[in-house]
């Protein structure tokens, strides 16, 4: 299964994501030019992950499954 969300900085009021997901997934901010500004890994076992970059109105922040993961259920990512 494929699974890719984006969140615009107007979505965060923390700068932060709560992830639940069984598997490791890859997180990117980027410009709009696709340029990648911060990006990590998350771990099945922790939840909340705090977004070092200050988020400008031309960013994104884009949430997918890490390459070779199997995933049996959607993860659920909320900007915060």
């Amino acid at each position: 299964m494929d699974f890719t969300v984006r969140f615009l900085p107007a979505d965060f009021s923390e700068n932060r994501l709560n992830v639940l997901s069984l598997v490791k997934l890859s997180v990117q901010i980027k410009e709009s030019d696709g340029t990648v500004i911060e990006e990590f890994e998350t771990n099945p076992s922790e939840k909340s992950y705090k977004i070092n970059t200050e988020l400008t109105p031309t960013m994104k922040v884009e949430v997918s499954v890490v390459p070779n993961e199997v995933i049996e259920f959607y993860p659920v990512v909320t900007a915060l």
